[in-house]
């Protein structure tokens, strides 16, 4: 009977969503480290937001003994792929944290990912060996690593369609965060009119977004609240626009009177 014991471990957070796990990720071996898994007849298992090596204790020696590839340490290599087509459209960056986490998750280590249309998001590199001798490597082995995804940050941009007629209106935020500029004419591309607002800075897109800004009508004192929680962006409507005189990411948001 074999003993399995965890190699290493990687799990990916993501802003995006509510609870901070990413979502449908593929970790995918590059060649020379899936012929040494098979090798070594190490297991893989992903769910999607984490990657765990499983290997016999058996395997440890042989594994110790091709620890170096050439002069370089060895290491398993893994490209970081996403199976959801919108993963593009809310994700900005990913990054390895900048040191070790509270709960002891370690920094993931990368390689550079080429800057191409069909990149991965990362390349993780695990190294085999760290330091020390073979009984100090085997007792220290199951390390744990993260890495962490970005949400995408946009200048929201509502859009106000139908009769506003004889209203002087107004987007607020009630935490006083945000700020949005005054109503602006817009023709649509179906030829209808709107008015167009724009957040004054960039908002980070999230699954279920916390804000709360609220439509107003400043006509005259008091202002009286025409919706008390517009709808947040989301990340299959970004359009990129010219706004201040710079090219911008834009995420448009309709809102009908």
């Amino acid at each position: 009977m074999q003993r399995y014991r965890t190699f290493a471990s990687v799990d990916v957070r993501h802003d995006y969503f509510a609870d901070g796990d990413a979502r449908q990720l593929l970790f995918q071996p590059h060649a020379e480290t899936l012929a040494f898994l098979r090798r070594f007849e190490m297991l893989l298992y992903a769910d999607g937001r984490s990657l765990t090596i499983s290997v016999a204790e058996s395997q440890l020696q042989g594994i110790w003994s091709e620890r170096m590839d050439g002069d370089e340490p060895r290491m398993l290599c893994f490209d970081v792929r996403s199976a959801d087509a919108a993963c593009a459209y809310y994700t900005g960056t990913v990054s390895s944290p900048s040191g070790v986490e509270d709960d002891g998750a370690l920094p993931a280590p990368l390689l550079p990912a080429p800057n191409t249309a069909a990149a991965p998001w990362a390349i993780i590199a695990l190294p085999i060996v760290t330091n020390g001798d073979f009984a100090a490597w085997t007792s220290s082995l199951g390390s744990a690593y993260r890495l962490r995804m970005h949400s995408r940050s946009t200048i929201w941009k509502y859009l106000l369609t139908g009769d506003w007629r004889g209203r002087a209106l107004s987007i607020v935020d009630q935490r006083g965060e945000i700020a949005f500029s005054a109503p602006a004419q817009e023709r649509l591309p179906n030829g209808q009119s709107a008015l167009a607002v724009h957040s004054t800075t960039p908002i980070a897109l999230r699954e279920r977004p916390p804000q709360r800004f609220q439509l107003r009508d400043v006509t005259e004192a008091p202002e009286r609240v025409l919706i008390s929680r517009l709808p947040g962006a989301t990340p299959q409507r970004l359009w990129r626009e010219t706004v201040r005189g710079e090219p911008t990411t834009v995420s448009e948001i309709f809102v009908h009177s």
